[in-house]
């Protein structure tokens, strides 16, 4: 990896991302834990975001927003800038009526959460939704699958002992974690850039 603290950005939406850094909804891996520090090997991290959920008979007529419009995370981000950019599409989805889960932090969006007003509230706030660096899109980054690859070596290198899932998609802890997030954030954003910096295009 939930870009979007290891241990909650990664996963912001089960119908929008599953999305790292030191604050938000899903992480790249997870932790039951309010402080985001506990063991987690039930969790899954992942670099893609999945896109729009389905609009609602209220906003269905609306034009949808393009990603131009949407604010793009770079490789060298800096954790303040993503968390910024979490924290608004975060609390637009909160105004707009989904579940949140405050146990977890005030960010921390119920992915279990699929009612109308959900899937109306993620319509309405898809332009907020961070787009992952062109680098880390399969779409744009011809390498993408050698640099997963990479990148997931790097992890286990560095300590976060992980495994990738079969697509690139995403890895899940390999064992117990014993990382702490600060610890995790900064192993992730070293790998991301050792794997994934200036291979676009």
């Amino acid at each position: 990896m939930n870009h979007f603290d290891l241990t909650r950005r990664h996963r912001v939406l089960g119908a929008t991302v599953l999305v790292c850094g030191a604050l938000l909804l899903t992480g790249c891996g997870g932790s039951d834990d309010a402080d985001g520090k506990g063991p987690a090997q039930r969790d899954v991290a992942s670099l893609h975001d999945d896109g729009d959920a389905p609009a609602s008979r209220a906003t269905d007529r609306a034009t949808p927003p393009s990603d131009n419009d949407r604010p793009q995370l770079r490789l060298d981000s800096s954790e303040e800038e993503k968390n910024r950019y979490w924290h608004i599409y975060a609390m637009c989805l909160k105004d707009h009526g989904h579940r949140m889960l405050p146990a977890r932090g005030p960010d921390s969006v119920d992915d279990t959460d699929h009612s109308a007003t959900a899937k109306a509230a993620t319509k309405a706030c898809a332009n907020k939704l961070p787009l992952q660096p062109p680098e880390m899109d399969e779409a744009t980054n011809p390498h993408y699958d050698e640099d997963y690859r990479a990148y997931v070596k790097c992890l286990n290198r560095e300590g976060l002992k992980v495994t990738a899932l079969p697509d690139n998609s995403g890895w899940t802890y390999d064992g117990t974690n014993t990382m702490s997030a600060a610890e995790q954030s900064a192993v992730d954003n070293s790998c991301t850039l050792e794997a994934f910096g200036g291979k676009a295009g």
